[in-house]
């Protein structure tokens, strides 16, 4: 699928750069006194990663805290949880649990990775280890989409896998 996208991508550029067309046609320079835009730069990846990271470890504490209000300011109002056990949850559903929920102890998240971005979108996933109250642990694979909306990221969905040990 990559290569596809690179192919793609490569033929795009040959396209826009006139790579490749008829060498009878005249080229054009631009003028001389021409201003040059700045090229637009946005945030790295890394910045994204350190943002959305830090995101995430505060989404979470919210859920250990039940603080729903932080988590209802922070959800777009279509989120979609999918949780470990299969049971799919709408925000007012998940909202209403964190409330109720009381067993985890604390948590610690690794294994994050940025698996696309772009200004107003991104998809991180990581890995989330919990100790629950009862001394029980586990982890899964958390994979959360973001939407930026006013400049703010809010998460949209979250996908749930439990890892065996």
């Amino acid at each position: 699928m990559r290569s596809l996208l690179a192919l793609g991508l490569i033929a795009a550029v040959m396209y826009a750069c006139q790579i490749g067309d008829d060498k009878d046609r005249p080229t054009q320079q631009p003028p001389s006194n021409a201003a040059q835009a700045p090229a637009k730069t946005g945030p790295s990846k890394q910045d994204v990663f350190n943002e959305l990271l830090l995101f995430e470890k505060n989404l979470t504490q919210a859920v250990l805290d039940g603080d729903i209000s932080f988590l209802s300011k922070n959800m777009t109002e279509d989120f979609v949880l999918t949780g470990v056990d299969g049971k799919i949850q709408d925000k007012n559903e998940v909202l209403a649990d964190i409330k109720k929920e009381r067993t985890v102890k604390k948590f610690v998240i690794s294994d994050g990775e940025l698996l696309s971005f772009s200004e107003d979108s991104a998809v991180f996933q990581y890995v989330q280890n919990i100790t629950l109250r009862n001394g029980a642990s586990g982890k899964a694979r958390i994979v959360d989409t973001f939407v930026k909306r006013n400049g703010e990221w809010m998460v949209k969905s979250e996908q749930q896998t439990m890892l065996k040990k």
